[in-house]
């Protein structure tokens, strides 16, 4: 029974598709009728026909009520919750189970012509006020938001202290420079170039992964608080707004994992005291790479990741930069290229 009114709802949503309207009557599509909208309360959110508005003007006369000459400025000012995304036109009315996706009924026209399951969201919207994980869904929220709040606040802790050992590790360059004879004035300018770029790829990766904590925190905040401003008896709506904190929650928890695994960013410079009488044989005064190595943060598992560094006559040490825990880069020059491990 319940597979032969899936189909016949499939069957009415695609036979409809010709009398599909660029808006719909809000009060006429509750009824189960197609009906085109020719005006919109902003207010209200919702699209009304020539005989719905009567009723609406009745009742709400201080409401402004946008006409059909103004249906330009329409996509936007309905239900923000409740618009499909891929048709801001449309409102969302029925979920695809087989994709598990929310659909209007152009999305089911155009994308889910072969979907077996499709129903309506107003039937699965039943009594989700009364549900366990609907009503725990604001604690969750609340829960997911302090989450990214955190990891935010650490990033831009990290973000701060690699800000402080790049300036203090350029100061420690500057210092020595004062101290070399005019060889140093190439060998500084080189330090330095590698400083920037190590620097500027370590707090890059910081920052993007700052950007997509508040960029979830805003949509998940946004999310709750339209959930919260709608009417309870909106079932629907609560429905769509529950089904897309879901899809939410599990952005947030890849993104945590992801940068749970990261190890804390920063940077070194150790000078060698043998430098000043090497310096005649150096290429540089140093190899400066921070930790974790951006350069290779993408690549698959297995494959290498350090890089080479080049050999230098015959100077057994020079200048050594290290990143935190285990990671370390030395200028070495051996007979024999090292590898940084």
């Amino acid at each position: 029974m319940a597979s032969k009114h899936r189909t016949s709802l499939k069957d009415s949503v695609l036979n409809a598709s010709d009398e599909i309207h660029d808006f719909s009557c809000s009060v006429c599509q509750d009824d189960n009728l197609n009906t085109e909208a020719k005006h919109l309360c902003g207010k209200c959110s919702k699209y009304y026909c020539d005989k719905c508005l009567r009723l609406h003007t009745k009742l709400l006369k201080e409401h402004i009520v946008l006409g059909h000459k103004d249906v330009d400025k329409w996509v936007g000012q309905g239900d923000a919750l409740s618009t499909c995304d891929l048709h801001p036109s449309k409102v969302l009315e029925l979920l695809c189970e087989d994709h598990a996706e929310l659909c209007c009924n152009l999305c089911v026209s155009l994308n889910h012509r072969m979907c077996r399951s499709i129903n309506l969201i107003s039937d699965l919207a039943s009594g989700i006020h009364k549900m366990a994980d609907f009503k725990q869904l604001p604690a969750k929220v609340i829960k997911v938001l302090a989450s990214l709040n955190k990891v935010s606040e650490a990033r831009k802790k990290n973000q701060n202290s690699l800000n402080a050992l790049g300036k203090f590790i350029l100061r420690k360059i500057k210092n020595l420079r004062k101290t070399l004879n005019q060889l140093l004035d190439e060998l500084e300018k080189k330090t330095v170039e590698e400083m920037y770029s190590v620097w500027a790829d370590l707090d890059g990766s910081i920052q993007k992964d700052i950007d997509q904590c508040d960029h979830l925190y805003d949509q998940l905040k946004a999310l709750l608080d339209k959930i919260k401003a709608r009417d309870e008896d909106s079932e629907s709506s609560s429905y769509i707004g529950y089904t897309k904190c879901q899809e939410k929650f599990a952005e947030v928890n890849t993104l945590l994992k992801q940068i749970s695994t990261r190890p804390e960013a920063t940077i070194t410079f150790k000078p060698d005291s043998q430098a000043k009488q090497l310096l005649s044989e150096l290429n540089t005064l140093g190899y400066i790479q921070g930790y974790p190595d951006t350069q290779f943060q993408n690549k698959p598992t297995g494959v290498p990741s350090p890089r080479e560094v080049k050999k230098l006559s015959d100077i057994s040490k020079v200048f050594e930069v290290q990143g935190k825990k285990a990671f370390s880069t030395k200028l070495i020059t051996d007979k024999k290229p090292c590898r940084i491990t």
